[in-house]
């Protein structure tokens, strides 16, 4: 019986062994599997995502061209494309961008805003969206509405302090400030100018500008 015992409890033991590097061996299938396919999906979307940067790149420069040349109905039909077939990619933001100075020399400035915002909210790379913001100020320069430049002006700055349009914006919020009969903020903005960026082209502007302001100044 003891034997017999024994032998039964070899046998089970044997059955378990087998039993478990029968499963070993499903779950190390499994695993191959699940991993061959995070792979493959991997490298598809790699693959996919380097075919439509390429082919968004493309079609912008397409667009580019036509713009160029005048043609911005073309223009502005390959932009549409861009933005509609390759929303996730970076050459959808820059044909947002393109749109918008499109429609801005339409002087469709309503339309031109809306998409510029989009740019600043959700735009990729993040390097876009300055340029967004600096498109912003020049549609309510062309409008005439310099309050809103003003505030826009001063976002711009706040963001964006190191940023190589950053001296342009200075100016052209002192400017802004003057046009608005806000000389005293217009002289404080020029004098910044001089402080932050000595020794720059953009000093002697603001310098320039100021001797204008104090020779109206004395006139009045």
């Amino acid at each position: 019986m003891n034997f017999t015992a024994q032998n039964k409890s070899v046998r089970e033991i044997i059955s378990e062994i087998i039993l478990k590097l029968f499963e070993n061996k499903i779950k190390l299938f499994t695993v191959m599997v699940l991993s061959a396919v995070i792979i493959f999906t991997a490298l598809f979307i790699f693959w996919r995502s380097n075919t439509a940067d390429r082919a968004s790149s493309e079609k912008f420069w397409e667009a580019c061209v036509f713009f160029d040349s005048g043609d911005s109905i073309r223009a502005i039909t390959s932009v549409d494309e861009v933005i509609s077939r390759f929303s996730k990619t970076p050459a959808s933001y820059q044909a947002r961008l393109l749109k918008a100075d499109i429609l801005i020399s339409r002087l469709k400035y309503d339309e031109a805003i809306k998409i510029l915002k989009e740019i600043l909210d959700t735009g990729k790379p993040n390097a876009i969206k300055p340029l967004a913001s600096s498109e912003i100020i020049y549609v309510y320069d062309s409008k005439r509405d310099y309050p809103a430049a003003i505030l826009a002006s001063n976002e711009f700055i706040k963001k964006y302090p190191n940023h190589f349009l950053v001296k342009d914006i200075y100016l052209n919020l002192a400017e802004y400030y003057f046009l608005s009969g806000l000389k005293e903020d217009a002289v404080r903005v020029f004098n910044e100018v001089l402080v932050k960026f000595p020794a720059t082209p953009e000093a002697q502007k603001a310098r320039d500008r100021l001797d204008y302001i104090n020779k109206i100044n004395k006139g009045n």
